[in-house]
């Protein structure tokens, strides 16, 4: 018996701790920067439990200045969660500025930032790095919030300025990769008329918010209709 017992004691000793935490508040919200300015992306209910990321500092919550960051990739006040600290217990978050993430993004993230927005109307002029306007997105203003969520950069908010801007850099469309931005233009001319963007998943497939009457969504990627062609280049904010 004293054998058995032993062994039971090693193993549950080689457990290693999970990082999860409980939310004490009745509602608290998640949101996508560390402050209470910024949009809300979720809610969690008393004794949820989030794992944390990073933590940052931000808007004071009752004396506690500290967010922290969850898997869901948005900011709760860390007054609400049961650390069992008062300081960090987790690694810092990045600061560039502009969508209050860690700055640690991959194509993948800004792809699933876009994700999470999948069935919101489109919305002409909508969206940027804090979430819908007039509850939805247009095209570019659903690209800039996946790149502000995921990469923690506000890239320009048209997107003939997003074809132009020297903060990514273009590869030819045969190089795409998941997270790079997609665009056409009318005429085809991509240096002064380019009128859509969407981001690239894989081949075949991006997701965007195309035009009035469709929904954020996944779809196949075309080359040319209604007098829009398909550039030559993409561009690659990672």
């Amino acid at each position: 018996m004293h054998f058995i017992s032993l062994l039971a004691v090693t193993f549950v000793a080689a457990i290693p701790a999970v990082s999860a935490y409980p939310i004490t508040g009745d509602t608290v919200n998640c949101r996508s920067g560390p402050g209470t300015s910024h949009s809300i992306v979720k809610t969690y209910k008393k004794g949820d439990e989030i794992s944390v990321t990073c933590q940052a500092t931000g808007t004071d919550v009752k004396g506690d200045e500290l967010w922290d960051k969850t898997t869901d990739n948005c900011y709760v006040a860390d007054y609400y969660v049961k650390t069992g600290s008062s300081s960090y217990v987790t690694k810092k978050c990045g600061s560039s500025g502009g969508g209050g993430s860690s700055g640690t993004g991959t194509g993948k993230a800004i792809v699933a930032a876009a994700e999470k927005e999948k069935g919101l109307p489109y919305k002409w002029g909508g969206g940027g790095c804090n979430g819908p306007t007039g509850g939805g997105f247009d095209c570019s203003g659903l690209t800039q919030y996946a790149l502000c969520q995921a990469l923690d950069k506000k890239i320009p908010r048209v997107a003939q300025d997003q074809y132009n801007t020297s903060m990514g850099k273009r590869y030819p469309r045969s190089e795409a990769k998941e997270g790079d931005l997609l665009f056409w233009a009318t005429g085809g001319d991509c240096k002064n008329g380019v009128s859509h963007v969407g981001i690239f998943i894989k081949d075949g497939l991006m997701i965007n918010a195309a035009h009035t009457g469709t929904p954020v969504r996944e779809q196949a990627i075309w080359t040319s209709y209604g007098g829009e062609s398909i550039c030559p280049y993409v561009m690659r904010f990672v």
